[in-house]
């Protein structure tokens, strides 16, 4: 189907958005008719999303004034350059376009004679500001957050990374309804192959619209059938600008109120955002603690299956008697009541995520206390039992990336009944697959547990959060050829180097 396009007639162009826009059925699309120098005009725009007193003083009433338009001169270039007082204003033909930045809150200027139209950015809808970031909680570093306006959120990156080499580009998506894209990358930092794969996977989705960073993840992702994110979501600038350092690309969406980076690894959703704003060796502690909740979070119950159920040898007489006196008041035996528990207790943190305000939290803690005392109490589950749900639901905790969690949640079930079927065999089966699932993944092309697997010269800042003088090479994921920071000392006080 060929585009439709604007031509120098009035009249057509009047006709042709006219019945684009639907101006008869829309109550708040307005066609606001005038003249310029004797010519007949118009803008359009959508009431509510423009600022109308922009829009009059450096629009409608610079037009109003003009008394005469010189003879053989282009009337877009003479409006756009001695008549109209709008920063950021475009020429376009095609009504398509045209149509986009009405809906975005443009305001589009016709006139008789003029090919096209011309399009100025006098945006005025209600938006929310920047505040806090909700999911992201931090003790050192800043306390911004990104909000759902896109181009508030760059300007937030491009405050903190001021550098010429920080390129933003935009695209569109969506066929039907289209949704703005940009995508950011330091030009220097950046593999040009990552930028060029992000855009062809953007411009290869054949989808009405995308009305959210989530769903937009799921189209970019190089293997959805996977239980792991192979993107990384933050609502931080200063976790974005670390990943512009390290060479990955940021994609932002109009109306979310987050970003994404790809590629990624394991390792970036382990961390926190203020391990770097820490002193090492708290970052260092910090780390190993987190490690240590997510594989407590995904082998203390299957083992504790295993080792009741089917190797019940392994345990010391006391804690053997301890359990099977415990389990023998209970008409349940271990293996279901482990699933049972951990559903119920995934279920109360997920009540306590939907439930408004402080509330959730409260809904939390109060109800797992309740539950876990009143079960106990009516002989339902043995009183270890529940201690070892309890633990390993507070090593989920401890993982800062929710998509993580979920995702550690689901293999925690897998690797249960793993135990209750085949006992410790089972577990090392379960977690080979595991490990050779992560082994296989990859985020924009590449490997998901890089750079330990395959093995990687990279920045001491992965498992372990070393100190900033020993970080002499910058991310993995980027260009090859700039890996080496400056050399030379980075403490001022430090010998120099040879």
């Amino acid at each position: 189907m060929d585009k439709k396009t604007l031509t120098g007639s009035f009249a057509n162009n009047r006709s042709l958005i006219r019945e684009a826009v639907q101006i008869s059925k829309n109550e708040d699309m307005k066609f606001r008719e005038f003249q310029i120098a004797g010519r007949a005009a118009a803008v359009v725009f959508i009431d509510g999303m423009v600022d109308l007193t922009r829009l009059q003083q450096f629009l409608l009433t610079p037009c109003m004034k003009v008394q005469k338009i010189p003879e053989n001169e282009d009337i877009a270039a003479f409006l756009s350059t001695q008549v109209l007082q709008i920063a950021s204003l475009d020429h376009t033909k095609e009504l398509d376009m045209l149509l986009l930045r009405i809906c975005q809150g443009d305001a589009a200027l016709l006139c008789e004679g003029m090919q096209g139209a011309l399009i100025g950015e006098v945006k005025g809808y209600a938006r929310r500001s920047v505040g806090q970031p909700v999911n992201e909680t931090v003790v050192m570093g800043p306390h911004e957050g990104f909000c759902e306006t896109m181009r508030d959120n760059v300007v937030l990156i491009r405050k903190m990374m001021r550098t010429p080499s920080l390129i933003s580009e935009a695209v569109q998506i969506g066929d039907q309804v289209q949704n703005r894209i940009t995508l950011m990358y330091l030009n220097h930092a950046v593999q040009q192959e990552s930028v060029e794969e992000i855009k062809r996977r953007i411009a290869g989705c054949r989808v009405d619209h995308v009305l959210s960073l989530g769903m937009l993840e799921q189209l970019l992702e190089d293997n959805p059938s996977s239980l792991f994110p192979q993107c990384i979501t933050t609502e931080r600038p200063d976790r974005a600008v670390s990943f512009l350092t390290e060479g990955q690309v940021l994609i932002l969406m109009e109306n979310a109120p987050a970003v994404l980076a790809m590629p990624c690894s394991l390792l970036h959703l382990y961390h926190a955002p203020d391990d770097t704003a820490l002193r090492w060796q708290y970052g260092t502690f910090l780390r190993l603690l987190r490690m240590a909740g997510m594989l407590i979070a995904l082998f203390l119950p299957a083992v504790y299956v295993a080792l009741t159920v089917f190797h019940p040898e392994g345990m010391s007489l006391s804690l053997l008697t301890s359990v099977l006196e415990s389990q023998s008041r209970v008409p349940m035996s271990l293996f279901p009541s482990m699933l049972l528990m951990l559903l119920a207790f995934s279920l109360i943190s997920e009540a306590g995520a939907r439930v408004p305000g402080a509330m959730g939290s409260s809904l939390s803690i109060v109800g797992g206390i309740i539950l876990g005392q009143a079960v106990v109490e009516a002989d339902m589950f043995s009183p270890l039992l529940i201690v070892v749900v309890a633990i390993s639901g507070i090593g989920i905790y401890a993982v800062p990336t929710y998509a993580l969690t979920l995702a550690i949640r689901i293999v925690q079930l897998l690797l249960v009944a793993a135990a209750g079927i085949a006992g410790y065999p089972g577990i090392v089966a379960g977690a080979f697959l595991l490990l050779l699932s992560l082994c296989g993944l990859t985020s924009l092309n590449s490997p998901y547990l890089s750079p330990v697997s395959p093995l990687r010269p990279f920045n001491p800042d992965k498992v372990l959060r070393l100190p900033i003088w020993r970080q002499r090479l910058r991310g993995y994921l980027g260009n090859a050829l700039h890996m080496n920071r400056t050399p030379g000392r980075m403490r001022a006080w430090d010998k120099e180097e040879k």
